[in-house]
């Protein structure tokens, strides 16, 4: 079966959602001592909250949903970049998609869906005259910045939290061309 995205409008939802999330932190628990999204850190309240300013997506196989992202539409960077982050884009003042919160369950990862995902965001991102797509990825996880980077990701900056309770991150840009065009080397 292909996979699909629907958009989600409804805070009915976002549990089921959340869900993945949790399984996904576990999963980085224990195979990198990751706790960004463990039970108690990244909140059911605080998806909720965030579904109010955010697109929410479902990724679903037939009838299972087996993984979500988030996207914010913006010509503005966002706070916690500013406040947080040593970053040099690539390209400045651009429209931006930023992706948040991209999971795929453990069960299903290794499977394209990652890459099915960014593709998918990408042309979402061109149909709103993006220029480029923004992501953040956790600084200790070496297959997750090996994957972006083999995308075409660049990596441009890093936030710096200085806290315990979140993970220092590299930020990553991938600039979008329009069609018709290519780039020379």
């Amino acid at each position: 079966m292909e996979p699909t995205i629907q958009r989600i409008v409804s805070a009915n939802d976002i549990p089921s959602l959340h869900q993945i999330l949790i399984a996904c932190g576990l999963d980085l628990k224990e195979r990198f001592d990751l706790s960004h999204w463990m039970p108690g850190v990244y909140s059911l309240e605080s998806m909720l909250k965030d579904a109010m300013s955010l697109e929410v997506y479902a990724l679903t196989i037939g009838e299972a949903q087996v993984g979500t992202f988030m996207l914010e539409t913006t010509s503005s960077v966002p706070l916690s970049y500013i406040k947080y982050g040593s970053i040099r884009w690539q390209v400045k003042d651009a429209s931006a998609v930023y992706v948040h919160k991209l999971a795929v369950l453990p069960a299903w990862q290794g499977q394209g869906l990652g890459t099915w995902c960014l593709r998918t965001i990408e042309r979402l991102a061109g149909q709103r005259d993006c220029n480029t797509v923004r992501l953040d990825a956790v600084k200790t996880h070496p297959r997750l910045l090996s994957f972006y980077a083999s995308q075409g990701y660049q990596q441009v900056g890093e936030l710096i939290y200085n806290s315990d309770l979140w993970v220092d991150a590299f930020v990553f840009e991938k600039v979008l061309m329009p069609d018709g065009f290519e780039i020379l080397v």
